[in-house]
């Protein structure tokens, strides 16, 4: 009758055992779904289902940092435009360089491969404002592809200088673009108004 007993007993506590695991799997898939809430909270697409990209050049490093804000708050990608031959980093001579290039119309070579720009929507563009208007490596950026339908976002840093005549000179540089007003980024204070109200904050 005690090895009876000792059986049943025995008995009882491996289902006992079983059943604690079945429970231990079941919370297991119960504890799912704070997974998938951390892939909803992944980086909403950029302005709305637009495609974005934000090319800027920066000489001072100042207009950088701004495209750096304006990407994280848009999602869109980064680009930055470069010259094959950079230039000096002594001020004197970067603006008689620039001043001269403005006179001639010249079309400064860019570094490296640009970006297909015909899967993008919006292009935010970012430059130093040079001699009253963005620097002519920007223009050999807009004019390397056909940028007809696209929307152009310019935003500029500046020493003292509005960015109306650079908004002005790129509608004229990109006839079939739509060419919005610019921000002055010198201070960015209203960025986040301006990108709202140009549909491409995230």
């Amino acid at each position: 009758m005690k090895k009876i007993l000792c059986m049943v007993t025995v008995a009882f506590m491996l289902l006992t055992l079983v059943g604690c695991g079945g429970a231990s799997k079941a919370e297991n898939k119960k504890a799912a779904p704070p997974a998938a809430k951390q892939a909803e909270a992944a980086p909403a697409p950029a302005s709305s289902g637009k495609k974005v990209l934000v090319a800027y050049f920066s000489w001072s490093g100042v207009t950088r940092n701004v495209a750096q804000q304006i990407r994280e708050k848009t999602g869109g990608d980064l680009f930055e435009i470069k010259t094959e031959t950079p230039y000096s980093k002594e001020y004197h001579k970067t603006t008689e360089l620039a001043k001269a290039e403005k006179e001639k119309d010249v079309r400064p070579k860019l570094a490296g491969p640009l970006p297909d720009l015909k899967q993008y929507d919006v292009i935010l563009l970012g430059y130093p404002i040079w001699w009253y208007i963005e620097p002519m490596a920007v223009k050999t950026f807009v004019e390397a592809q056909d940028l007809s339908g696209k929307t152009i976002l310019p935003f500029a840093t500046s020493g003292g200088s509005d960015i109306a005549s650079s908004v002005a000179d790129l509608r004229k540089t990109l006839p079939k673009a739509q060419v919005k007003d610019g921000f002055l980024a010198n201070s960015t204070g209203g960025l986040d108004g301006w990108l709202k109200e140009n549909g491409v904050m995230k």
